[in-house]
Order: C-alpha cells, then structure tokens, then sequence
C-alpha cells in the first residue's frame, strides 16, 4: 500500500512543508531555518512576530520522535488557530512572540512515512544515528544516569539510546543554539501517547507548585479530555529529556505534553496494525483542537510568572 494511503490524513514530509509554509504565510511570520538534520534536511521554525514590540518568546516544539505524528499536527494546529483568527491566539500573540516548530526530528518522520509506519520503534523513534533526542540533553548539575526503565540507554539500537555525549546530535546541538539566542520564558514539548503533561522535574517547593499550578491550567482548558499531570519531587529523575534541560540550563518554564490517550490508542486498536497506529489517532482533529485550547492556557499562565531562574531563592 502507499504510504500516502496507508498512512492517511497524516501527510509527506513534503506535504507537511508545505502546510507549514503557507500557514506561516497566513499569520505574517517567517520561516527559520536553524540547522541541518544528520541527513541534511532542513530543521525549520516558524516565528510569529508578535503584535506590539518587546514581547517575550514562547515556544511550541514537536515531534522529537519521529513516529509521533499527531505531535506535529498540535503543533501546526496553533498556526491553524491563529490564522483562522481564534482570539485566544490573536491575544497570546499580542503578549509574546510565537515560534514553532512541527518536526525536531524530520528525519524519523521521513523514515516513519517511507515504511508506512511498519517496522521497529526504535528505528522510527530515532534521528538517523539511531539516537533517541529526547534522551541527548545535559543532565543537570551532573547527574548520574538513571537505571529505571527508559530513562536511557548506553546500547546502540535501544529505543532510549541516549548517544555517545550530550549533544551529540545536529538535532539538539541546533535547538541548543536557538535555545540560548531566543532565551524563551516558556516552552512545550508535544509527544504521544500517554495523554499526560510532565513538567520539568525540579525539588524546591515553589517551582514544583508552580508547575502544578500550571498544569492545572492546561488540563482544565482542554474541551474533551483532561490530562492529569506526572511528576514527583522523590521519584522523578533526570534522563537527557528537552523540558529538563530547558528548565535548569535556560530558565524556561518548560512541560512535556503527551498528546492521546493509552486507553483511546486501545480503544481504536486493540492489536495495531503497525507501531504507527499505536502513536497516532485515525481522527487527528479532535486531539488537535483539545490540546491547542490546553496550550493558549499554558502559555497564558507561563507568561504572568518570572522566569525559572533564582525564583526559589525569592520565595
């Protein structure tokens, strides 16, 4: 089967290019080319300027693994928001800088549409060194590497690898880059398929009530389905994830949302018919617009705190 056909309404990297060109067209913003992927393709983010001037930055960043598909349509469903004049994004606009990015990982999702979603996770969640990007961040102040399950791995060919070094890889050696030019006060990272928001993992009370506090304010903004929060200040740990590292080395007010729901990808199937469909909804619409009304309510939120920074210390 073709993999447009088998992997409907998902589209091509080619189609998903497209798409985000001309929605970045439609709300008057850019295309930022701000590195090259292993295989040279291009990693692209789209900026929207905001209405008054002197706005601070926010970003939505998506699809880090490469099979998780519905990511980069929440990701592009802000854009579609925006342009189609939804005037919770008209007012984030007019408080912060906007920028987007719908595939961390165009790479894998290259690779994910070429096999029409069959094959192993590994090799679709990856960059194409095999890497799991999410897993190839800093840990903070030097932690030690965990040993609970996914937290990463030091094999080639796991799911978690985590790579030889800490940006290692072109992908985040890249959004490093973007991450210390751009200085965002907020950010969201889009996955699949847990259906939970997972802040920054942090110990010091006020931070951690502050993540709660703002994912409370996700959750209760979403239409149809509420994602509860996964954190704990005892047994969370540091693996090399994005919103870890956003958080301690740049002062980012940073989440992790996992977009769907395990008991809906069982609902719709209880034996997938490739490791595609156990990531990825057949409707993307209604995930879609329950997680962009979850994240004009974060970002609202992230906007009237301080920055991460010394915030403790001023408690």
């Amino acid at each position: 089967m073709n993999p447009a056909d088998e992997l409907a309404p998902y589209p091509s990297p080619e189609g998903r290019a497209a798409e985000t060109a001309d929605l970045a067209a439609r709300v008057g913003g850019e295309l930022v080319e701000y590195g090259t992927s292993v295989e040279g393709r291009p990693l692209v983010a789209v900026r929207v300027p905001s209405t008054l001037s002197d706005r601070p930055r926010i970003l939505c960043g998506a699809n880090i693994h490469g099979v998780e598909f519905i990511a980069g349509r929440v990701a592009l469903g802000l854009l579609r928001a925006l342009a189609d004049g939804d005037p919770r994004l008209v007012e984030l606009r007019a408080r912060a800088e906007l920028w987007v990015v719908p595939s961390i990982n165009p790479d894998g999702y290259a690779r994910t549409f070429a096999a029409g979603g069959h094959g192993r996770l590994p090799s679709f969640r990856a960059n194409a060194h095999g890497v799991d990007l999410n897993r190839n961040y800093p840990r903070p102040d030097g932690a030690a590497p965990s040993w609970l399950p996914g937290a990463g791995s030091d094999r080639p060919g796991d799911a978690t690898y985590r790579g030889p070094h800490p940006l290692s890889e072109p992908e985040t050696a890249a959004l490093e880059r973007l991450f210390s030019a751009q200085r965002f006060v907020a950010g969201a990272n889009l996955h699949s398929f847990m259906g939970t928001v997972i802040p920054a993992r942090v110990t010091e009370r006020r931070a951690y009530a502050t993540y709660r506090h703002l994912c409370r304010s996700f959750a209760r903004a979403q239409p149809h389905r509420r994602y509860f929060r996964l954190a704990s200040r005892i047994f969370d740990t540091f693996t090399g994830e994005q919103e870890d590292h956003q958080h301690h080395a740049h002062g980012t007010w940073a989440v992790c949302v996992e977009t769907f729901t395990i008991l809906a990808s069982y609902r719709q199937h209880l034996r997938a018919p490739s490791v595609f469909w156990r990531f990825n909804p057949r409707d993307p619409a209604p995930w879609v617009e329950n997680d962009v009304s979850g994240l004009c309510a974060y970002f609202g939120a992230a906007l009237q705190l301080e920055r991460p920074g010394n915030y403790d210390r001023r408690a």
